[in-house]
């Protein structure tokens, strides 16, 4: 029974006793009031319910309190009511995370889309995700642009520090500006060292022939090196000719006044020239004074003629008086010629070893000869840019002048910078004249196509000359040495005229090709210079040869020119081969001599074609060095650095001669990407052998190269030669590169 329905029962009872007349004490009714009921009830507790955390009920109208929940966790968290659970997850919202753009997680397991940027914002531009900002930049690298010293541009506005160069390197100095790299040995001019004769370093390792002084002078005879200068006449005095009387000639033009004799003597008095004695004077000869040039006194006061020298001394020139005879060279030394490295020529004849650089520097790296200094720049030319006129920059801060037209021809006439060219499309390209004979050089690179002959030069560019015949008879037309595939016709009256002669071939190697034409005096013609059309070299260099038609190659064996009409050019020509010359250097264009060791600069422009080796190389053009052993041994012909970033593919091969057996022959069509191009041979003391550099720039095209040739003395390892640029080993590969060299 619960606790109204017992109340119900004591009220009843209670009113049951009243109406019995019955009563009850006045305290009987507050005490049953008082009275409470029998407890029935048990109370549950938080256990007994499963709650372990806030407020409850007992079930009995009492209160629980089930404690707190653990840190991380709040009570009904996890859905059940007074039971501890995982706090409840609120999810973000892209405005509450500052994000304008792109997916984002809403930090509960789902995934807000923040929306897109308008261009040219993009989504993290400006570095803050899944905002809009411009694009970032992305910095370069020092690897990825490619460098190895100095500061870059980062491309961002930053800079880096890309590093530096090791002792005997210079930053920039291989002409590739940030990379590290040693710049070749530049060398230099007679011209510019201000010499005119003998023997002088190029400050590279080689030679230069100045030359021979004229008639009446001698090399460094005014008392500087490898200048002809009039030999110094040493004027004698009265003392040295023992002379006290009368007037005596110096020797070197002047006259002396050597006194009077005292009044009982006379001048030579006593038979002694110019020394007073008493008695007749005996006049003196030349002879007996052992004189043979200039004026001399004859001791009795008449002056003697005594002749002249020959062209190759002069009078006093030896230091004695009236005596003919050559001036002592005063050798120069290495102060003197302001040269701290290399061998220089003394002037004298002799060479002088004016020491090495030290570490980082290299001798003519400045572009002063047999200068030290750091490596520096290596300017082009003219030839090597194809500029023909004008103005252009040498590419190491000067400028060089590549010289002017002859009319009609203009610069750019066509268009193309520095370059000859008639300034509207003509047939001729140049009047010739009448000289004779002719030799010229040129290039169909950048020339129109203006003829087309019987024989070919359709569809290729060509070059047209005017030329008039000074006399009658038949004259030759060829275009030896030509590195294109060369045809020459002939036309009568010139342009427009009737085709006399045409020939692709006629020459017994290379491209070039001979025509022979009968002409009457003063007959005018047009001579073309063409190419066969289709595949590979229809333009490039060519040259040019106009003479008389001659029985005989012998006496013209060095004129590149076929002047018999045989086919065979100078040296190779059976007529011209027992010339001495023809064994190497009258096709030489560099006569190396015998210095030890050797680094020679030079490029093939302007070259011709003259050689061929059995490696490759045909129709391009190449140059020639002649160079003699100065002691037996083993020697190495190279072409390194392989890097030189103006160094085209090309071959290197020996030869006895001008047409002499080949002794060797290398090539590579790529120096940058592989080793350089090195020969090994023997040779005997005083052996002469010609060393060839022919260009493999362009398979198809004559491309001039730039090289740099060393010969040296063979070693078995690179060890201890790791910095002169060559490959001493002949195993391809120089210095760095060098296995043998790493870590040194």
């Amino acid at each position: 029974m619960g606790r109204t329905g017992w109340l119900a029962g004591w009220m009843v009872l209670l009113g049951l006793w009243t109406a019995c007349g019955r009563t009850l004490p006045d305290d009987t009714t507050s005490e049953l009031l008082s009275l409470k009921p029998p407890s029935f009830c048990t109370p549950m507790t938080c256990e007994s319910q499963g709650l372990d955390c806030g407020y409850a009920i007992d079930g009995c109208g009492g209160t629980l309190h089930c404690g707190e929940c653990a840190e991380g966790q709040a009570c009904g968290g996890g859905g059940v009511p007074n039971v501890c659970g995982p706090m409840p997850c609120v999810p973000a919202t892209c405005a509450a995370r500052g994000a304008t753009c792109g997916a984002l997680t809403d930090g509960c397991g789902g995934v807000l889309d923040c929306g897109t940027c308008a261009t040219p914002e993009v989504c993290g531009g400006a570095g803050v995700p899944n905002a809009c900002g411009p694009p970032a930049c992305v910095p370069a690298t020092c690897a990825a642009l490619a460098k190895t010293c100095g500061q870059v541009a980062d491309g961002c506005g930053g800079v880096l520090e890309c590093g530096a160069c090791g002792p005997d390197e210079t930053c920039g100095g291989g002409g590739t500006a940030n990379v590290c790299g040693r710049a070749p040995c530049v060398p230099t001019t007679c011209e510019a060292l201000g010499k005119d004769c003998g023997p002088v370093s190029d400050g590279c390792g080689g030679v230069l022939e100045c030359g021979a002084c004229g008639p009446g002078e001698t090399c460094g005879a005014g008392g500087v090196a490898n200048v002809c200068a009039t030999p110094q006449c040493q004027a004698a005095t009265c003392e040295a000719l023992g002379s006290n009387c009368g007037e005596v000639l110096d020797g070197c033009g002047g006259v002396l006044e050597c006194g009077a004799c005292a009044a009982d003597a006379t001048c030579g008095g006593a038979g002694e020239p110019n020394v007073c004695g008493t008695g007749t004077c005996v006049p003196v000869t030349c002879a007996g004074l052992g004189k043979d040039c200039g004026r001399v006194s004859d001791g009795c006061g008449a002056v003697l003629e005594c002749g002249g020298c020959l062209a190759a001394q002069t009078c006093g020139g030896a230091g004695v008086p009236n005596v003919c005879g050559k001036a002592a060279c005063t050798p120069a030394t290495c102060q003197a010629l302001g040269s701290n490295c290399g061998q220089v020529a003394d002037g004298c004849g002799g060479m002088l070893d004016c020491g090495a650089c030290a570490d980082g520097q290299t001798c003519g790296g400045g572009g002063v000869a047999n200068v030290c200094a750091a490596p520096g720049c290596r300017p082009t030319t003219c030839g090597f840019l194809g500029a023909t006129c004008g103005q252009v920059a040498d590419g190491c801060g000067g400028t060089l002048e590549c010289g002017t037209c002859a009319a009609p021809e203009t610069c750019a006439g066509t268009g193309v910078p520095n370059v000859c060219a008639p300034p509207e499309p003509l047939c001729v390209d140049r009047d010739l004249g009448s000289a004779l004979p002719v030799s010229l050089t040129g290039s169909t690179v950048e020339a129109r196509d203006d003829h087309a002959a019987s024989c070919g030069g359709a569809g290729a560019p060509d070059r047209g000359y005017l030329w008039t015949a000074p006399r009658a008879g038949t004259f030759t037309f060829d275009t030896a040495r030509s590195a294109v595939r060369s045809v020459i016709a002939v036309y009568a009256d010139g342009c427009g005229g009737q085709e006399l002669a045409c020939a692709s071939d006629g020459i017994s190697y290379g491209g070039g090709a001979r025509v022979a034409v009968t002409l009457t005096q003063g007959q005018r013609v047009l001579v073309t210079v063409d190419a066969v059309a289709g595949g590979a070299f229809t333009q490039g260099s060519f040259a040019l040869h106009i003479d008389e038609l001659r029985s005989s190659e012998a006496g013209a064996c060095f004129d590149n020119m076929d002047n018999d009409g045989d086919r065979w050019v100078d040296c190779a020509d059976t007529e011209c081969r027992d010339d001495p010359r023809c064994k190497g250097q009258g096709c030489a264009h560099h006569d190396l001599g015998s210095a030890l060791p050797v680094t020679f600069q030079g490029e093939t422009a302007l070259s011709g074609d003259g050689f061929q080796g059995t490696c490759g190389a045909l129709l391009q053009q190449d140059r020639a060095h002649l160079w003699t052993a100065p002691k037996a041994g083993t020697f190495v012909f190279d072409t390194s650095p392989a890097g030189d970033p103006d160094a085209g593919g090309h071959a290197l091969y020996l030869l006895t001669g001008c047409r002499g057996t080949e002794l060797g022959c290398a090539a590579n069509p790529h120096p940058t990407t592989q080793g350089a191009p090195a020969l090994k041979l023997t040779l005997t003391q005083g052996q002469t052998v010609l060393v060839v550099v022919d260009g493999m720039a362009r398979p198809d095209q004559d491309t001039p190269i730039r090289y740099t040739l060393h010969v040296t003395e063979w070693v078995s390892s690179e060890a201890g030669h790791c910095h002169d640029g060559a490959d001493n080993d002949a195993d391809g590969r120089a210095d760095d590169a060098d296995p043998d060299c790493r870590g040194r």
